[in-house]
């Protein structure tokens, strides 16, 4: 079922709802069905790609596409054909999965206390429901408007049916209003059920199912909770949405510090797995304090050897000069440095190329497959900037240089707004969040990162939108 195709799921026949049936007849066929959402959460059209790290980071101006002949430049560019092209396949892909994961909180809430206990129930229940938040945030980030601008224009349908229909395009206060309810309820379901809150990630391999293990390779409960003061933050231009974004980052803080701490730069330069340092078994992602990330096994392949291999020709890769690289990172210490390296391109010139994703094996070790999505990070940074626009701004430097520490580099007292960007562009590269803070912030121009030395990107409001698919503007029609 899971494997099927979306045409598939517009012609179900009677062996294909007895194929259903049968899967949701067992606790372990819901985990093998949510399972599955979770291994397509890798498709190139979501966190291999479109959602992480090529689309979002191409239109910030992470890499340098200057040339006419580079295969990204119209993207670059905010030229329109371009946009919808980039983003056109990742519509029916979400919704997809989307409409996988209606069905299993269909079977969840037929099944409860017949097959499914109520442990099961809340976990399996609860990470759908988030997963369907996730999945419509990530499409209303694209899809949506600018909030600051026009919260009330039209953004995208909230699809919660098990039939495959046209569902109405909601205004974007309207989306968030769903998104915000369906993780109330997520987090509700996992408040009293996920081990996550007594135990953290519990990265051990017991050699069985793992059903309630690896839980940083999950929608657990704060990383449910990050991922609601995400939410929240995007409509932080107005202060009641402001202040439960501030609650949800801070909660995240102080409950899951603890279980998701800040890497270490012995971990970050491989030394901790390996007892001497190791260029192979660096930890490039600083997996220590991510929340949740998608699992790829072919990670290099699909990511590193698409985008950022030095031997690929020059009009496709994605790298950045030294001058770049040295503005942004002015701090030789910085453990996020374990993310680039030096490298000559095809045509012999000078570049510096996102290693971040590039295949490496670390026995008994997760992070050489992580595609980070919520970060511990993230919520120092949310809080920050909560704290700064409430005049509070010794909280608000204090979580920001809580940051920088962990990254080793050192702390600051002016320029709070102009440093929390700075932070964005260091920390999330490859990751796709840079971009979703310049709409938010409604920013009209756009640093070129790649080379500082090149004039500042013109946005303007209207290069923060994105048309709906032709495909969907079809069905509609």
């Amino acid at each position: 079922m899971l494997a099927s195709s979306c045409k598939a799921w517009l012609n179900v026949d009677s062996e294909d709802r007895i194929l259903e049936e049968r899967l949701f007849s067992s606790t372990d066929g819901f985990y093998t069905a949510l399972n599955g959402v979770y291994i397509d959460l890798v498709n190139a059209n979501l966190y291999s790609g479109t959602l992480a790290p090529s689309t979002p980071d191409i239109l910030a101006q992470y890499y340098d596409t200057s040339a006419d002949t580079h295969t990204y430049s119209s993207l670059a560019g905010f030229q329109g054909e371009a946009k919808r092209v980039a983003v056109n396949d990742m519509w029916s892909r979400a919704y997809f999965l989307i409409l996988n994961v209606n069905k299993i909180i269909g079977h969840c809430d037929e099944r409860k206390g017949t097959v499914l206990n109520e442990l099961d129930y809340s976990i399996i229940k609860g990470e759908c429901l988030a997963l369907r938040a996730l999945l419509h945030f990530e499409m209303l980030r694209y899809f949506g408007p600018v909030f600051s601008v026009s919260p009330g224009a039209d953004a995208i349908p909230y699809m919660t049916d098990t039939d495959p229909k046209v569902s109405p395009v909601l205004s974007g206060t309207a989306v968030m209003a769903r998104l915000n309810a369906d993780l109330e309820a997520s987090m509700g379901l996992l408040a009293g059920s996920d081990p996550v809150i007594a135990g953290g990630k519990n990265e051990v391999d017991n050699g069985g199912r793992n059903l309630y293990g690896f839980r940083n390779l999950r929608m657990n409960y704060f990383a449910v909770k990050a991922l609601a003061a995400r939410v929240n933050m995007y409509l932080g231009y107005l202060e009641n949405y402001r202040g439960k974004a501030l609650q949800y980052a801070e909660e995240v803080i102080s409950d899951a510090a603890r279980f998701f701490p800040f890497s270490t730069r012995e971990e970050a330069n491989g030394q901790a797995a390996t007892g001497n340092v190791n260029t192979a078994a660096e930890d490039r992602v600083l997996s220590s304090d991510i929340l949740f990330a998608v699992y790829n096994i072919r990670r290099g392949e699909d990511i590193y050897e698409k985008y950022f291999y030095n031997t690929l020709e020059s009009n496709r890769l994605l790298a950045i000069s030294e001058r770049g690289y040295s503005s942004m990172f002015p701090e030789e210490g910085d453990l996020r440095t374990f993310q680039w390296a030096r490298k000559r391109d095809a045509l012999g010139n000078d570049v510096v190329c996102l290693v971040k994703y590039e295949a490496m094996e670390v026995d008994g070790k997760n992070y050489p497959y992580m595609i980070p999505v919520l970060r511990m990070s993230e919520m120092y940074l949310i809080a920050a900037e909560c704290y700064n626009a409430s005049g509070d701004t010794d909280l608000a430097y204090r979580r920001l240089n809580t940051l920088r520490n962990a990254r080793q580099t050192s702390s600051v007292s002016t320029a709070i707004e102009a440093n929390i960007e700075y932070e964005y562009i260091r920390e999330f590269a490859g990751e796709g969040q840079l971009f979703w803070y310049y709409k938010r912030k409604n920013a009209q121009t756009i640093t070129a990162i790649y080379d500082r030395s090149k004039p500042d990107i013109t946005v303007g409001t209207a290069g923060y939108l994105f048309d709906l698919p032709q495909s969907e503007d079809g069905f509609r029609d």
